[in-house]
C-alpha cells in the first residue's frame, strides 16, 4: 500500500515537474576563462545528480576495498595464530603421551605465533629433560626467564622438578631456596621442599619446614603429626650415634616440645636410643612406666622386654600387674616370657610364650621358644621353632 501511494505521488511530481520544464526550462551558463557552457537547467540538475551518485559509488567502491583487505589482514593473523596455536597443542599432546623428539619440534614451531610463549619453553624443557638433552633443558628455562621475568616462580619451580628427577638435589634446594623467598607458602614449592628434605635425610631442615607446611595447610593435621614424628625419630636416631652419648640424647630430648615428649612413638625411639647405654637402663624403665600409665602401647612393652636391669624380678612383678588389665595381648605375654627366661623360671616362661603364640603367630616369639627349647636340651624342637620363623618371613614376603 505503501509503495502504490508513493508511487502515485511520484508520477503526480514527475507530470507536474514536466509542465513546469516544457513551460519555462530555465538556462544554466558555466564559464571558465575563454570557456563557456549553456545548458538547459532541468539537464544541469540531471548532471549534478549523476555526479554525485558516481561520487557516492566510488567512494563506497574503496570503502568495501578497505574493509575487505582489513578483513583479509586478520583472517591471516587468525590463521597464523591458530596453526601456532595447533602446534603446541599437538606438541603438548606429543609430550604427554612421552613422544619427546616430536614433542619438542612441534612446540619450536609454535613459539613465533604463540600467545603465551612461555608455556612453550616450560614444555619444551621438560621435553628436552626427558629425552636427557640437560643443556637444552637449560637454555630452554634461560629463554623463558629473558621472555618473561615476572614468571619467576613458575620458571624456578620447573627447574627445580627438574633437577629433583635428575638427582640434582644440591641444585634443587638452592631453586627451592630462591623461591621460597619470592613466594613463602607456595604449595607447590613446599611440598617439593619435603621431598627433598627427605631424599637428602635432612630432618633438621624439615624441622624447620613444618611450621610452614601447617600455615600452608598442605597436609592433614593426621599426616603432619605423622610426619613430625617421624622427623623427631631420625634426630633421635641420629643424636643417639653421636660421639657425644648419652649427654647428646638428654639434651635433645629436654629441647623438644611438651606434647611429643608424651607421644608413645617418641618415647619408644628415645627408650631404644638409651638402650645402648646400660647405665640409662632405670631411667629407661621408668620412663616407660609413666608413659604406659598414660596409655597402653604395645611398643613400649615390647622394648621394657629388651630392657636388662639390676633387679629382672622387679621387671617382672610390674609386667605381671598390667597382665591383670591386657591379659590377651600377645606382645605382653612374650614380654613376660622374656622376662621369667631372664629370672631362670623356665616353666613359667613357656607358658607365657605358648599363650603369646596362641593369640599371635610373632616370629620374634618362636625364637624365643625355640632359645627355651634350646637351653632346655631340646633341640628338636628348637629346631622346629626356628624353621617357623623361616617359614613366617617367607609367607610374609610372598603376600607383599
Amino acid at each position: 500500500m505503501r509503495r502504490f501511494v508513493l508511487g502515485i505521488f511520484v508520477l503526480i511530481f514527475s507530470v507536474w515537474a514536466g509542465l513546469k520544464i516544457a513551460r519555462d526550462p530555465g538556462l544554466a551558463l558555466f564559464t571558465y576563462s575563454n570557456w563557456s557552457v549553456e545548458m538547459p537547467l532541468w539537464f544541469a540538475l540531471i548532471c549534478l545528480l549523476g555526479l554525485m551518485l558516481v561520487i557516492y559509488f566510488v567512494v563506497r567502491f574503496f570503502g568495501e576495498m578497505d574493509t575487505s583487505f582489513y578483513r583479509w589482514k586478520n583472517w591471516l593473523r587468525w590463521r597464523r595464530k591458530n596453526k601456532a596455536y595447533s602446534k603446541t597443542n599437538r606438541g603438548l599432546i606429543e609430550l604427554i603421551e612421552g613422544h619427546w623428539r616430536h614433542a619438542e619440534n612441534y612446540l619450536l614451531e609454535g613459539i613465533a605465533q604463540s600467545d603465551a610463549p612461555l608455556i612453550n619453553y616450560l614444555a619444551l624443557a621438560k621435553a628436552a629433560h626427558e629425552r636427557g638433552a640437560y643443556d637444552k633443558r637449560d637454555t630452554y628455562l634461560h629463554q623463558a626467564h629473558d621472555l618473561s621475568p615476572s614468571a619467576d616462580v613458575a620458571i624456578g619451580l620447573t627447574q627445580a622438578q627438574l633437577q629433583f628427577e635428575q638427582g640434582q638435589l644440591e641444585q634443587a634446594l638452592a631453586t627451592l631456596n630462591h623461591l621460597r623467598a619470592l613466594a613463602p607458602l607456595n604449595g607447590v614449592a613446599l611440598k617439593l621442599l619435603q621431598k627433598l628434605y627427605v631424599r637428602l635425610a635432612d630432618w633438621k631442615g624439615l624441622l624447620k619446614l613444618l611450621p610452614s607446611l601447617r600455615k600452608a595447610k598442605l597436609l592433614t593435621s593426621e599426616k603432619l603429626d605423622h610426619l613430625e614424628m617421624r622427623v623427631y625419630q631420625e634426630l633421635l636416631n641420629s643424636v643417639g650415634h653421636k660421639t657425644e652419648g648419652i649427654k647428646a640424647l638428654h639434651e635433645f630430648w629436654a629441647t623438644m616440645p611438651r606434647r611429643q615428649q608424651r607421644n608413645p612413638g617418641l618415647i619408644c625411639s628415645y627408650a631404644k636410643q638409651l638402650l645402648r647405654y646400660p647405665e640409662a637402663a632405670n631411667e629407661v624403665e621408668d620412663l616407660i612406666n609413666r608413659a604406659l600409665k598414660k596409655n597402653w602401647d604395645s611398643e613400649l612393652v615390647k622394648v621394657y622386654g629388651l630392657l636388662v636391669t639390676d633387679n629382672p624380678r622387679k621387671q617382672l612383678s610390674h609386667a605381671e600387674k598390667w597382665l591383670k588389665m591386657y591379659a590377651n595381648q600377645a606382645i605382653l605375654l612374650l614380654t613376660l616370657g622374656k622376662l621369667c627366661m631372664r629370672c631362670q623360671l623356665w616353666g613359667k616362661a613357656r607358658s607365657y610364650l605358648e599363650d603369646s603364640l596362641k593369640l599371635e603367630a610373632i616370629p620374634e616369639t618362636y625364637v624365643e621358644y625355640g632359645k627355651l627349647f634350646e637351653h632346655l636340651g631340646d633341640m628338636a624342637a628348637a629346631v622346629q621353632n626356628y624353621r617357623l620363623v623361616f617359614q613366617i618371613d617367607h609367607l610374609v614376603k610372598n603376600t607383599k
